[in-house]
């Protein structure tokens, strides 16, 4: 996306990075490693997140691996799990998971 020409659709184009990286991290992580610690583990998760922020940006470390940016992403994330998870909605089935063929096991 080209800049944005107001704050309404600057705030549409990072929701939909976030978003998008979310459901990218979510395929690749599944759900046990939320639902094993609850809230309080993305909380715990979330700290860790601003800790990194906090070392790079006070100390003006260049990251070696995600950038500021994906920290960024990853902390507002991790609020959006905290709501989905409030509201009992964070097991939800994600989409190729409910259209994805039965495994063949090879029992037939």
């Amino acid at each position: 996306m080209e800049n944005p020409e107001c704050f309404e659709d600057a705030v549409r184009e990072v929701a939909r990075e976030c978003v998008e990286l979310l459901i990218v991290k979510q395929h690749d992580y599944g759900k046990d490693n939320i639902i094993d610690f609850g809230e309080f583990g993305v909380l715990i998760r979330a700290n860790d997140k601003m800790a990194r922020l906090k070392n790079l940006l006070k100390g003006g470390t260049v990251p070696l691996s995600e950038s500021v940016d994906d920290s960024w992403r990853d902390l507002s994330n991790y609020g959006i799990i905290a709501l989905l998870f409030r509201r009992g909605w964070f097991k939800l089935p994600m989409k190729e998971d409910k259209a994805a063929p039965a495994a063949d096991n090879g029992s037939n």
